[in-house]
């Protein structure tokens, strides 16, 4: 029997039911996979809470990674034993499953399960944030509110390769700790009063490039009086809770306001090339040292409790 999690209802951690079922054989264009590892996201516990509406019953997750056991008929592009991950396709915290051939991206052989799985959603999330929706240049200067997470982590080393000065705001004087060993340029505490002009005061004074905001309610009205007058808000979380940007204040200061999503960049024509340079950048170093913190498939609850606490950084793993 294959091991699954889903829920009936939305709500809190508790709503995550752990069941057992028969796995299908995969009918053409599908495959079956064994997963090895399973990507907890911060997107997930959106789908669970509420904040996403989903058809209820809901199967959780939308990355993983592992190996290919059966594949469907007329079947090309993989074959059986092919080591492969996804990004974003719900039903991921299980076992086993059948997903379409489409969605997978095939693994080099020095990326490990637990590598792509903790870095193929927010990898390409930081892929397509850096390179597609702002594209990062040297010399400019990147603010990134919530800079300790999985999402976050990924974004201040990669702007970093770039020649970019980096900002970094975390919520907690551990979180600041830790982010003060990775070589950015700043690190402060965004909860800290007058954020603002704390951020332009270690910027000489002047606004920032571009801010990708991560937090939300906490840090976004920070965001916008960071930046100077053309700059980009990237809106990309809501970890501290939903918040709404004055968009007329920001249009009276020429700053764009983007909230974007990962497949809205990425997709199956250029995935596979994302992924690519995604793997390059990570065993260039340019990634800094990938942080994976491990729970067993039946501990979803813990891992979306973990998730609400904000008590770790980078990224979070369920293993079968």
């Amino acid at each position: 029997m294959t091991q699954s999690i889903r829920i009936y209802q939305q709500g809190s951690p508790t709503v995550l039911q752990h069941e057992t079922f028969t796995v299908e054989k995969p009918s053409r264009g599908q495959v079956l996979i064994r997963h090895e590892a399973i990507g907890v996201n911060f997107v997930d516990t959106m789908f669970r809470d509420g904040t996403f509406n989903v058809p209820l019953p809901f199967s959780m997750g939308v990355e993983a990674a592992g190996i290919v056991e059966a594949v469907g008929p007329h079947e090309q592009h993989l074959k059986v034993g092919d080591r492969v991950g996804y990004f974003f396709a719900p039903g991921a915290y299980a076992d086993r499953r059948v997903i379409d051939a489409s969605a997978l991206i095939k693994l080099p052989g020095d990326i490990s399960s637990e590598q792509a799985a903790g870095l193929l959603s927010k990898g390409l999330t930081a892929w397509a944030l850096l390179t597609q929706v702002h594209v990062v240049q040297a010399g400019e200067t990147v603010v990134l509110q919530g800079a300790s997470g999985g999402v976050g982590s990924l974004l201040a080393h990669w702007a970093k390769s770039l020649g970019a000065t980096v900002i970094a705001t975390v919520g907690s004087a551990l979180k600041a700790h830790i982010v003060e060993g990775w070589g950015l340029d700043h690190v402060l505490r965004s909860d800290e009063p007058a954020l603002a002009e704390r951020i332009k005061a270690v910027n000489g004074n002047v606004g920032v490039d571009v801010v990708y905001d991560l937090v939300g309610r906490r840090t976004l009205d920070a965001s916008i009086g960071a930046l100077r007058n053309g700059g980009d808000l990237v809106h990309v979380g809501n970890a501290s809770g939903a918040a709404v940007a004055d968009t007329a204040l920001l249009a009276s200061r020429s700053i764009r306001y983007i909230q974007p999503s990962t497949p809205q960049y990425v997709n199956s024509q250029n995935q596979d090339m994302a992924a690519s340079e995604l793997f390059e950048r990570f065993r260039a170093g340019a990634l800094g040292p990938l942080e994976l913190s491990r729970y067993g498939l039946n501990e979803a609850v813990a891992a979306h409790q973990a998730i609400a606490a904000r008590k770790h950084t980078g990224s979070i793993l369920l293993i079968p």
